[in-house]
């Protein structure tokens, strides 16, 4: 019986030691969150799309050019580049990651033919 509540005892320290000394690498010493917000271009069918990863987990997939009538991909790679990069600095900056059309007008980012 001894030798049960000893194992349970150091089971229970080692547990709290871990818990204790361990945080998630996104976490700051005074608790807010710490988000790594990324882009990555790719190529598709018809042209080029981005993904938004946040924490090295894909958030945002997008294979087409937003707001955008039909499912067009970018142009050229640099389009998706500076969709993607407005995304990320929406989310960054706590707002919803939409994309207006008159935002792409302002990038340069036209409808495909």
């Amino acid at each position: 019986m001894k030798s049960i509540l000893k194992f349970n005892a150091v089971f229970i320290l080692l547990a709290m030691m871990v818990s204790c000394n361990t945080s998630p690498a996104n976490e700051l010493a005074d608790g807010t969150i710490k988000e790594n917000i990324v882009s990555q271009t790719f190529k598709t069918d018809n042209g080029w799309g981005y993904a938004i990863f946040i924490n090295d987990k894909i958030f945002i997939k997008q294979s087409f050019i937003p707001v955008i009538t039909g499912n067009k991909g970018f142009q050229k790679q640099a389009d998706a580049v500076k969709v993607a990069n407005l995304v990320v600095n929406k989310l960054k900056q706590h707002e919803k990651p939409t994309i207006q059309l008159e935002e792409l007008q302002t990038l340069g980012i036209t409808e495909r033919k």
